[in-house]
């Protein structure tokens, strides 16, 4: 009985006695791991918490990417929907603004044009009072202009005649007082002739030295066309 129980102990151990226990396995012959152990070193695919939790990051990342793309095109929509009447209200504006703008200087060129012609005018008046002023103070203002006349005459234009105001035929008559008798023009005295003018005549020729006409001649020059005096327009 006891060499029973005696044999019995030594073929096992008793678990208290046993303080780790691992699994063993032949090697193959040939050297090659064992299955499980190539099974052990396989990667391992993901759990299917981690599935979920790929799924679900996905889906977050999905709906956020779509939010994004979204809130842009609503974005560029709503921009484009406000810029569009903007465009249209700034190119209208730019529009009235440049009418303005033309209409405006069209205006100040008419005002310049006005206020240079009103210059003109009273510049033209000033030097026609000017100039009644010098005519009735200087007897001799007629003189230059005669001379003047006699030189525009040919050489052997003769006999001249000159007619002038009366009042002018003193100063005129002085000029040739050392000159021959044959030199000397006819002084005709005119009453319809204004003072300070004459009127010279010769064979095929004549010359109009009249004040209205060197006035209109002189005045031309500046664009104007008034007159010496009213009542000779027609003159």
């Amino acid at each position: 009985m006891t060499h029973s129980s005696k044999s019995a102990y030594s073929r096992f151990i008793p678990s208290e006695e046993i303080d780790a226990v691992s699994t063993w396995r032949f090697a193959n012959v040939d050297g090659t791991p064992h299955p499980d152990e190539v099974k052990a070193l396989e990667p391992q695919g993901p759990t299917p918490e981690e599935i979920e939790a790929m799924v679900e990051a996905a889906r977050a990342q999905g709906l956020e990417q779509g939010y994004a793309e979204g809130h842009a095109a609503g974005v560029a929509e709503t921009r484009a929907n406000l810029e569009s009447p903007l465009a249209e209200a700034k190119a209208d504006w730019l529009q009235r603004f440049d009418s303005l703008l033309t209409t405006l200087d069209q205006q100040i060129s008419n005002t310049h044009e006005a206020m240079a012609q009103s210059v003109l005018e009273m510049a033209c008046e000033l030097a026609r009072q000017v100039l009644r002023q010098e005519l009735s103070t200087d007897s001799t203002s007629l003189v230059p202009v005669v001379q003047e006349a006699l030189g525009q005459l040919t050489g052997d234009a003769k006999p001249v005649s000159i007619r002038l105001h009366p009042d002018d035929l003193a100063s005129i008559e002085s000029v040739w007082d050392a000159a021959p008798p044959a030199e000397r023009p006819t002084l005709v005295p005119d009453p319809s002739i204004t003072p300070g003018g004459c009127l010279m005549q010769a064979p095929g020729s004549g010359i109009d030295a009249t004040l209205e006409k060197r006035w209109l001649r002189t005045i031309a020059n500046l664009g104007q066309s008034t007159p010496w005096e009213p009542d000779h327009e027609n003159r």
